[in-house]
């Protein structure tokens, strides 16, 4: 390995990074741009704010309302920060606050204890939530007080495994925890939060569907029937579509803003690094390997417990480009959509957590409190339409590479289905379950994974059976698993919004939970490209990554199944 660059950060520095302060006095409240540029925001900002204030008066309770405040808040800081000094404004006052509300502590509680009193109050209040909400369709009292038991075996299940037990970041997992907790809540509970995520499913579902007017251009008009869903008709062209989108978001500098802001409040909050941060806030985008390029100056140097993190941050989310397939496989509904993007959002503390018990750091981070996401050593593109075609032509490569990889993996896998079946049968040996199937490498493996489909919070009836889709996952992939669930669950026959209504086989809550336990690339066959990706990245770390791979990846379907259970404690 090349020799390590060495960044000395003091105390003092640490501190002030946490806090948002500045050493300089000389920084400037005002005046931080020239004034073209603040005639040209205001010229955005203005008719903005005008159709903002035409909406709360007019557009009060209509899809899409409180999700247009949202984005408008978070554009006028965006514009705000460029001009003013966010620090002197905003960030000092709210530490002078949050210094008179929570100052205390430090004189009460010793350092400590203070991670353990945090841990019992989020135990505390998720047993009084999960005992206190009245049960729904979607979940009980015993069902949620099951999911919450889950919880703490499969952290007790990590914690076993750990690398370094005395090593570990206690802040790391529970403030990870309570992250978590807090995302499902808003996701899933709060009234406000349902009605972002409902309108912004919608728009997601509805955006990357319009990729069938290229696909039709090229192939003629749907066929006769419209529900009629196959993987390379739906979810390649969006997987294209999405990716000359992303690059196009790149080009404009949202994205790095985004996912800069996301990790800056990572490091702020569970204490970790900038550069595994950076990598958790970039995978639900961008997904699996890719998210390592926004850091690719910094992967070389990391630690092996960084490598670690941000290898489990792939395995545990996934990206945009496969958003649509999942939707389609789980319902094809708002609901399902929401509940993807819930997944994908409480991966991103939740990888870091279990990450940090399974292998702690004990070496020391160059880009520790630090949150910088380095520009880019490739060509830059030359405008937007440059941007869509490059994305576009990595959106052509990443599905022929997903179709190569399904087409070669699924197939290896019902070969060797049929090699169990044949063995089973020359001892005369059928299905215990269901005598008309032969026996499965699932049907096997399901009783490793029923455990696990019971500390997620699905009803033990359903249980053994849920567990066969989480081998499926596991063996070959979230596709086929996804596919399985999907012709077990659902009815062929779509309604007339275009979703797919349960059969009854499973209850809504089997189904929405497992669309969260089957939310992420921890397979078999992602650890080859994981470390082929990151091997073209840091080449010299290759038998760090090889050593680590297997590890991150058991550990990132643990993520997923963690984020269903807190799903479930919570619905």
């Amino acid at each position: 390995m090349s020799e390590k660059v060495t960044v000395e950060v003091t105390e003092e520095d640490t501190m002030q990074a946490l806090s948002g302060s500045d050493k300089s006095t000389d920084k400037p409240l005002f005046g931080k741009r020239p004034a073209k540029t603040v005639g040209f925001h205001l010229a955005i900002w203005i008719p903005l704010t005008a159709f903002i204030i035409a909406l709360i008066v007019q557009g009060k309770g209509k899809p899409g309302y409180e999700f247009a405040i949202f984005v408008y808040v978070l554009i006028t800081l965006r514009f705000l920060a460029q001009h003013v000094s966010m620090s002197q404004l905003i960030y000092k006052p709210l530490g002078v606050v949050f210094d008179a509300v929570f100052g205390w502590i430090p004189k009460v509680i010793p350092e400590k204890f203070r991670m353990w009193v945090l841990a019992a109050i989020y135990v505390a209040v998720a047993v009084l939530f999960a005992c206190l909400s009245p049960a729904t369709d979607l979940g009980t009292i015993p069902q949620r007080l099951q999911s919450l038991a889950g919880i703490v075996v499969m952290t007790l299940v990590l914690y076993t495994f750990s690398r370094n037990k005395k090593a570990i970041n206690w802040r790391t997992v529970v403030v990870g925890f309570i992250c978590q907790f807090i995302i499902a809540l808003f996701v899933l509970r709060t009234q406000v939060g349902v009605n972002i995520f409902y309108f912004l499913s919608s728009m997601i579902t509805t955006f990357l569907s319009e990729s069938t007017a290229g696909l039709e251009f090229i192939l003629g008009a749907k066929s006769s029937n419209p529900f009629q869903y196959t993987f390379a008709v739906s979810v390649l062209p969006a997987i294209m579509f999405f990716c000359a989108v992303i690059s196009i978001i790149y080009y404009l500098g949202a994205m790095q803003y985004v996912i800069g802001k996301f990790a800056w409040l990572m490091v702020r909050l569970m204490d970790t690094s900038g550069g595994e941060s950076i990598v958790a806030a970039a995978s639900p985008f961008v997904g699996m390997g890719e998210s390592a390029l926004l850091v690719r100056p910094f992967v070389e140097f990391m630690t092996n417990s960084e490598l670690h993190s941000a290898m489990t941050s792939g395995f545990a989310t996934i990206s945009g480009s496969v958003l649509l397939a999942y939707i389609n496989y789980t319902g094809n509904s708002p609901q399902s959509t929401s509940t993807i993007l819930a997944s994908c959002l409480m991966s991103v503390p939740c990888s870091m957590l279990v990450s940090k018990i399974v292998y702690p750091e004990t070496e020391e981070s160059i880009t520790k409190g630090i949150v910088q996401v380095p520009e880019s050593t490739e060509e830059k593109d030359v405008n937007a339409l440059d941007a869509a075609s490059k994305g576009a032509s990595i959106g052509v490569q990443l599905a022929l590479m997903i179709t190569g990889s399904l087409l070669a993996i699924i197939s290896l896998y019902q070969a060797c289905n049929d090699l169990v079946a044949w063995a089973f049968g020359m001892l005369d040996i059928s299905n215990w379950i269901d005598s008309t199937q032969p026996i499965s490498i699932a049907l096997i493996l399901s009783y490793i994974f029923y455990p696990i489909s019971l500390c997620v919070g699905i009803p033990p009836v359903n249980a053994r059976k849920a567990a066969e889709f989480l081998a499926t996952k596991i063996v070959v992939n979230e596709f086929a698993a996804y596919s399985a669930l999907n012709a077990y669950a659902f009815s062929p026959n779509a309604t007339a919004n275009g979703s797919f209504p349960l059969n009854g086989v499973f209850d809504v809550r089997t189904v929405r939970l497992l669309a969260f336990a089957l939310c992420g690339f921890a397979n078999i066959g992602s650890i080859g490209i994981q470390i082929s990706v990151l091997g073209v990245i840091a080449p010299t770390r290759k038998k760090d990554l090889a050593q680590l791979a297997l590890s991150a990846m058991i550990t990132g379907a643990f993520s997923t199944w963690i984020s269903a259970a807190v799903a479930g404690a919570t619905l």
